[in-house]
C-alpha cells in the first residue's frame, strides 16, 4: 500500500512528527519526533530518513 508522508509541526515551527497518510485519506503510521533532539536541518534530514525506512519496513510504500 502506498503511503503520503505528511509533515506536522507546532505553533514555533517544530517538527512533531511525520504522518503516512494512504490514499484512502486514512492515516496508517504515525513517525514522533524525539523533543529531546534539536530542531536542526540535519537532525530532520535524519529524522526522515529514519522514519520513511519505519514506513518501508512496515510495508508501505513510499515516495521519497
Amino acid at each position: 500500500m502506498r503511503v503520503i508522508p505528511i509533515d506536522q509541526y507546532d505553533k514555533e515551527g517544530n517538527l512533531t512528527k511525520i504522518i503516512f497518510q494512504g490514499e484512502d485519506g486514512e492515516d496508517k503510521l504515525d513517525a514522533i519526533w524525539d523533543e529531546n533532539d534539536d530542531q536542526t536541518s540535519e537532525n530532520r534530514v535524519a529524522f526522515r530518513k529514519w522514519a520513511y525506512t519505519m514506513a518501508k519496513r512496515a510495508g508501505f510504500e513510499v515516495d521519497e
